[in-house]
């Protein structure tokens, strides 16, 4: 027989062809490949100057890649998504939308987003930092899947710091797992936690089987909260038990349910309690009190949990201080302002039985936690500089725990399987399970939810006329009177535009700050933190206007630029540079105007500048002959300090 013909290789990043027999190019060292079997994206550039070197890994999501950006001599992760979910426009739209929140989100222990873009083949990617390290998931396979108790409560403590700042902010993770904790080596810290994905849509695929879908999602559904089991509504508290899951595992070696199906981790999730920490082998010397920690964050009631990821982290610290558990080093103590309010006993001497033990409440700094949370009784000292200054002091006495379970009445297992199916594959499919299962349901009502569902998803909280969340609901409500759902869609909406205003008053732009707290005041007067924020940006506007701030705090945009526009309108903006702190000597530079799809975030048409002076600039442009949804992005440096706005144009005949 005759031997088939070896197959020439090609270089990765050079492009250049090889001799079947080469292992290495000699050009750049990079492994060679077999021509055909070449990843399209390796060598390529991207954005202008990220060259994409070597694939890391791949998911459900995309593929991630190590790049180098040749303008900051860096090296950046690149993340590509599967070309199948960038053709999904909702899922695009809300891609956008979720990573420019993501990169105004900086902390010490999340990932740090960059920019996002598309590629010429429609492709979508997101640059970000790069971490050189490995997974918590890989780390507990190295050790047999359990940590000591100080490696432990040091990963916690830092994974409840960054949760904490999403949550400050009103970002949600909603998918806390160890796959989504890297380590890193960070000077004398060896595991210095960074959290990925905060803030970026996730998605499952459309044309899946069920059991194709279930073991995609199969890590996540071992670590979701029964809220989220049953398609509710993720809140913080909802992290901090996903957080408790991986606090169970890694101190026990397992986590708190098994199952050989989705269904049934859900199912368990959902219904039955999870075995107390001390009582397995592998825990059993752990101290009560951090027993009791944990099993109150695995509680089926929200409210029984931590409100959010800062008061979690600055329980753990209480907990580790409190029975002398030393935390790796870098592994500070947060500030008193950040213990929840918890009545907790003074760490002392055992006193007589006659006299009632003292307490002291401490009292938190605002929280965006929906709903409070019961006392949760744990060992923290009256302060934390109590041990230290009084090493005789007896440790707290903590009785044993009985874990904070409180189980909704029982469902039939065709409710579970519809959660499930709303979990993976959305609301549409969901609502066809529940039409079969009950043969009575409101069909219009299913069909107007999935409707006011989807013009949430595309962003339009209050535009344009009756294709809007608010005009939608309020029509809703007319029909179905006190609708539960109907409500939750606006209160979803009025918080995304919340946690839109913060990133905009963030950026620079107090005027988009201010219109979109107006809009989300509008969706819900009663709601304080609209009105709170609404509030804060009108008294930006006027120090500007009045000339009282110009020259204090940090560089801000008044960017003014119209709504909507006719075909081939002619369109003027203005926007005035706030100069801040930096003063009238500060330089502006870099300033820019552009003219993006809706959705789109580099790039774009550049439009003609017409600068006034240095603090003053005039635009304009002509409307697309294409009716659609467009974005203008201004953009400007001043002393280096990068400032941006984005508005929307609507264009319509």
């Amino acid at each position: 027989m005759q031997q088939a013909p070896a197959l020439a290789k090609v270089c990765p990043r050079c492009r250049e062809s090889f001799s079947p027999e080469a292992a290495f190019c000699p050009n750049d060292g990079a492994r060679l490949l077999v021509k055909g079997d070449e990843d399209p994206y390796l060598g390529a550039v991207i954005a202008g100057d990220i060259e994409i070197r070597v694939l890391a890994g791949a998911g459900a999501m995309g593929r991630v890649y190590r790049g180098y950006q040749r303008g900051t001599q860096r090296d950046v992760a690149v993340k590509i998504l599967h070309g199948e979910l960038s053709g999904r426009k909702q899922l695009v739209q809300r891609f956008h939308r979720e990573a420019k929140i993501a990169g105004k989100l900086h902390h010490p222990h999340v990932v740090d987003v960059y920019f996002t873009g598309e590629l010429p083949d429609g492709a979508l990617y997101i640059v970000m930092e790069y971490l050189d390290g490995a997974s918590l998931a890989a780390a507990l396979q190295a050790v047999g899947g359990r940590m000591s108790l100080e490696r432990a409560l040091g990963i916690g403590i830092q994974i409840a710091e960054a949760m904490g700042e999403g949550h400050k902010v009103g970002i949600v993770h909603r998918d806390i797992k160890p796959e989504n904790v890297m380590l890193v080596v960070r000077g004398d810290t060896p595991d210095w936690v960074k959290v990925l994905d905060f803030g970026i849509a996730r998605a499952t695929l459309p044309d899946e089987s069920m059991e194709t879908a279930a073991g995609a999602v199969f890590g996540t559904a071992r670590y979701i909260s029964p809220e989220g089991a049953q398609g509710g509504v993720a809140t913080p508290a909802s992290d901090v038990y996903s957080l408790g899951v991986m606090l169970y595992q890694m101190l026990a070696g397992r986590t708190p349910f098994d199952s050989e199906q989705a269904v049934g981790l859900l199912v368990k999730h959902v219904h039955e309690a999870p075995p107390p920490l001390r009582s397995l082998p592998e825990a059993r010397h752990l101290p009560e009190g951090l027993e009791r920690l944990v099993m109150d964050s695995l509680a089926k009631d929200p409210a029984q949990r931590a409100p959010d990821g800062r008061a979690l982290a600055a329980a753990l610290h209480g907990v580790a201080h409190a029975y002398h558990i030393h935390l790796p080093h870098g592994m500070g103590r947060p500030s008193l302002a950040l213990v929840p309010p918890y009545a907790v006993p003074q760490s002392r001497a055992p006193s007589p039985p006659s006299v009632v033990p003292q307490s002291v409440v401490v009292h938190p700094v605002p929280s965006t936690s929906p709903s409070p949370v019961a006392p949760m009784h744990l060992p923290l000292a009256a302060t934390l500089d109590d041990h230290a200054m009084h090493p005789g002091l007896a440790r707290p006495s903590v009785p044993p725990h009985t874990p904070s379970v409180h189980p909704p009445p029982p469902k039939s297992r065709a409710w579970i399987v519809i959660a499930l199916l709303a979990f993976l594959l959305g609301g549409a499919v969901a609502a066809i399970a529940m039409q079969r299962s009950q043969p009575k349901v409101d069909l219009e009502r299913v069909a107007y939810l999935e409707n006011v569902r989807g013009i949430l998803a595309d962003g339009h909280y209050v535009a344009p006329p009756g294709e809007n969340v608010k005009d939608l609901v309020d029509q809703g409500l007319r029909k179905w009177p006190g609708d539960t759902e109907l409500k939750r869609l606006r209160s979803d909406a009025e918080h995304e535009m919340i946690t839109m205003a913060i990133a905009a008053r963030e950026s620079g732009d107090v005027v988009g700050a201010r219109n979109l707290a107006r809009d989300a005041y509008g969706l819900d007067p009663t709601d304080n933190s609209a009105r709170y924020m609404r509030a804060q940006a009108d008294d930006d506007l006027k120090g500007i206007s009045s000339g009282a701030t110009v020259n204090a705090g940090a560089p801000r945009l008044v960017f003014e630029s119209p709504p909507t526009a006719k075909p081939g309108e002619r369109v003027e903006m203005t926007c005035r540079v706030v100069p801040g702190q930096a003063g009238a000597k500060a330089k502006v530079s870099n300033v820019r105007v552009s003219l993006l799809p809706n959705g789109q975030t580099t790039g774009g048409t550049p439009v003609s500048l017409s600068q006034i002076d240095a603090w003053n600039v005039r635009a304009l442009l002509t409307a697309p002959g294409a009716a659609g949804s467009y974005d203008v992005s201004f953009e400007a440096s001043v002393d280096g300090v990068v400032v941006r706005a984005m508005r929307d144009l609507d264009v319509a005949p």
